[in-house]
């Protein structure tokens, strides 16, 4: 007598549902992983940004001798009403720092175009250079730094207001800030301080810099060069400042007035957050989990952790310009307040500190950062 074949039945419903369960962990297990390696070929495109961003400041030296100034200061003649540094009245030429120091590095990463279309005889504020402020940069954002790279008009903003009249400005921005060391200072090249202010900032690309290899006496490899300072990092939504083509604090360049990632222990409300020398734009950060990374003078490229060295912030606060000698230059423009601590003599400048300046004299062992 021939059997009639066996029928396999459905799952039931326990069975069914520890199927979905065991999908569910080995998702739960995958996905961290993939997260992981997605951020980790995200902070090798980032070391490869500041590592074209540092060979184009030895590029800048060997025409010039010297690192890329953080700003170049002309004479504006016949500014408009709203023109930076005019206190809002068109009049006789006033002396403005006119271009970042990105700009001036144009042709060393393969945006000679750019450079060329820059008009030097204006500011970059102006008319003439509405093209170039809107010619947007891949290596200079970035990948976990994706707010930087989208284009924000400022036709909305007082940005441009009388600057770029008729205009439709459109500003693109920089996950890279050049090092201009401990001080959070300002003052204009006008003013009479300016040159003894200036002699004694000890970064490497700040106002008018004058720094060669040779004057970099606590070495190359221990001094920073180019660093991370993350666009987004108080409004993810709307972003901030650090203007590619501004040569302003907290636009194209950092200082360690305060520490790595700053703003995870701080708040907008405890500062004018959009302003250019605030904690949120002026500090090294990054959205890499832990710290930054850091373009050195040497070319190399190294991660700094948040937990480095550093002065320690309190709750304090002042309405005058941090500067090298305890010098005062006034209040800032604007409601903007820093945190307030007195930093110590030089020597004793903790590990963070002591890497942004080019000849403190500091002996830092590798294994501090």
């Amino acid at each position: 007598m021939k059997s009639s074949p066996r029928t396999r039945g459905a799952f039931t419903l326990i069975e069914l549902l520890v199927v979905i369960a065991i999908i569910a962990v080995l998702i739960a297990l995958l996905l961290p992983a993939v997260q992981s390696a997605r951020e980790a070929a995200r902070r090798i495109q980032c070391t490869n940004n500041l590592k074209q961003l540092a060979l184009a400041c030895h590029n800048y030296v060997d025409t010039n001798q010297i690192f890329p100034p953080g700003a170049m200061y002309m004479f504006v003649q016949n500014a408009p009403n709203g023109y930076p540094n005019t206190n809002g009245v068109a009049g006789p030429p006033a002396l403005n720092r006119q271009r970042s120091w990105l700009v001036n590095t144009l042709q060393y990463i393969e945006a000679g175009n750019a450079y060329n279309a820059f008009n030097q005889t204006w500011h970059a504020y102006t008319s003439p250079n509405t093209t170039v402020i809107a010619f947007g940069i891949s290596s200079l954002w970035c990948p976990s730094d994706p707010l930087a790279s989208k284009p924000v008009d400022q036709r909305a903003t007082s940005n441009f207001s009388g600057w770029c009249p008729g205009g439709a400005p459109t500003m693109y921005y920089t996950s890279y800030l050049g090092n201009a060391g401990t001080w959070l200072t300002s003052t204009g090249a006008a003013n009479s301080t300016f040159q003894q202010v200036n002699s004694n900032l000890n970064g490497t690309i700040y106002y008018a810099a004058n720094t060669s290899i040779a004057s970099i006496s606590d070495g190359t490899s221990n001094t920073m060069l180019v660093g991370e300072a993350v666009y987004g990092s108080y409004d993810p939504v709307n972003g901030g400042l650090h203007w590619w083509v501004a040569a302003t604090y907290g636009q194209s360049e950092f200082t360690t007035y305060y520490g790595v990632n700053v703003h995870k222990r701080t708040t907008p409300a405890a500062e004018n957050a959009e302003c250019c020398w605030g904690i949120a734009n002026s500090a090294l950060s990054s959205n890499h989990p832990g710290g930054a990374n850091c373009a050195f003078a040497d070319g190399s490229v190294k991660f700094i952790k948040e937990t480095i060295a550093t002065w320690p912030l309190n709750n304090n606060f002042q309405t005058t310009w941090v500067s090298p000698l305890g010098m005062n230059f006034g209040t800032p423009t604007g409601n903007v307040t820093t945190y307030a601590f007195t930093p110590p003599s030089p020597q004793g400048f903790p590990v963070l500190q002591a890497l942004s300046t080019r000849a403190g004299g500091e002996v830092i062992s590798s294994d501090a950062y």
